[in-house]
């Protein structure tokens, strides 16, 4: 495998960047970490191409820097938008008359059959999950790599999206002279770093509340059975803010992270915030229990889409380790508690751990997509892969991205 491990989590209000090493105990230790405020995106996709790839390069140069000068050449890159949905597929593997072992290729050869199917012309696939495998007559095998069979059949889920969006997004990281090893849905990236081996047997739904959407992916016998987009984030209730207290969208955003609250009963009626405004006197006094109360009805609504979501993927009955909250809006005060309040299944806040090295505070429910994409890179490194890497960049191209980002080329 690669000595590197790159991830750039590309959201509709930041872009992260995280450059991951394996140190001498064979432990995921970050090198270099960068951030930049999002630009030329929203809810999840690319509306302004040359900002996009901007600000992705940005937080490229931030990573590299932090890590002492390397040079990214390829990431796992993260995705989301309400463009995406998913489809179940099947693939066979035949392993001859006389039969064999499984092995990690014959798996692959039959996620790759999976994949073989007839789409619109302006879809694509971005993963392809297999969710079980059948061995002969034996069904619902989760790792069949060992055993003896005739026939392997898997049963899959094909994560697709719209090709303008893919193929967008994908340009502004490659003009950069980044390779995308490989696309990956945001809540299956977060589902890595947050989630617990017990917790995807037993079944559990990890919601990760990002700035532009709210992404899902519900796990049984660990593997992700649904997926699925909100197009509500974040994004949502910083402009609700800025609407009902008359204040710019960015003085509304310090407001919400720094007195923010979604319970509103449990802030004391009299207490009070000088805040930002629009007009003259740039400023005004604002009752917290009014903060919390426009916080509070976004939020139910949020949290009702989701319920709304888990039954409708049928699996409501089946997640004894119920829901896992993560992403940036899980950093908001009295969400955990709400969330219990209203779900119908146990609710803890997903933060990732035992990730060392990094200057920024990796442990945030906001670094879960970027982490988790480490994480994914770290297991397909150690996997083989029938297929090459997606959104590829041929050499020129990558070492013309990289120059652009030192020097000022004419575009």
């Amino acid at each position: 495998m690669s000595e590197l491990i790159c991830a750039l989590d590309i959201g509709t209000t930041k872009v992260c960047a995280l450059i991951g090493k394996l140190d001498d105990n064979n432990a995921l230790r970050v090198i270099g970490a960068g951030r930049t405020p999002a630009r030329g995106l929203r809810r999840g996709v690319v509306i302004n191409t040359v900002e996009a790839a901007a600000c992705i390069g940005q937080a490229i140069d931030a990573a590299e820097a932090a890590a002492g000068g390397v040079t990214l050449d390829s990431a796992y890159v993260g995705i989301s938008g309400a463009h995406i949905g998913a489809v179940g597929s099947k693939g066979v593997t035949i392993l001859g008359r006389n039969g064999r072992k499984i092995t990690p290729e014959d798996c692959q050869r039959a996620l790759d059959q999976a994949r073989d199917i007839a789409l619109p012309h302006n879809r694509d696939i971005i993963n392809v999950i297999a969710r079980s495998y059948t061995v002969d007559d034996n069904q619902d095998v989760q790792n069949p790599v060992g055993m003896f069979a005739y026939r392997l059949e898997v049963d899959a889920s094909l994560i697709i999206g719209a090709l303008s969006a893919i193929t967008n997004l994908t340009n502004c990281v490659t003009e950069n002279g980044v390779e995308i090893e490989d696309l990956v849905l945001q809540p299956l990236a977060s589902a890595e770093a947050v989630l617990t081996d017990d917790e995807r047997q037993a079944g559990v739904a990890v919601v990760d509340i990002g700035g532009g959407t709210t992404d899902m992916a519900i796990f049984l016998e660990s593997a992700a059975w649904h997926t699925h987009v909100l197009d509500v984030g974040g994004d949502h209730f910083v402009r609700d803010v800025a609407t009902g207290l008359r204040m710019p969208y960015d003085k509304a955003e310090l407001l919400i992270r720094q007195f923010g609250h979604a319970q509103p009963q449990l802030i004391p009626p009299d207490a009070e915030v000088r805040g930002p405004a629009f007009g003259a006197d740039g400023s005004q006094i604002i009752p917290r229990r009014s903060l919390a109360d426009i916080i509070y009805f976004r939020a139910e609504e949020v949290l009702d889409l989701i319920v709304d979501e888990i039954k409708r993927s049928g699996y409501d009955g089946l997640l004894p380790a119920g829901v896992v909250l993560t992403g940036g809006v899980a950093q908001l005060a009295g969400i955990g508690e709400m969330a219990h309040d209203r779900l119908s299944w146990p609710v803890r806040i997903g933060r990732p751990a035992g990730i060392a090295g990094a200057t920024i505070d990796l442990s945030s429910p906001e670094y879960a997509t970027a982490v988790g994409l480490l994480l994914w890179g770290l297991r397909r490194d150690n996997q083989p892969r029938a297929a090459t890497p997606q959104g590829g960049a041929p050499p020129w191209q990558r070492v013309f991205g990289y120059l652009k980002r030192i020097l000022p080329i004419p575009t």
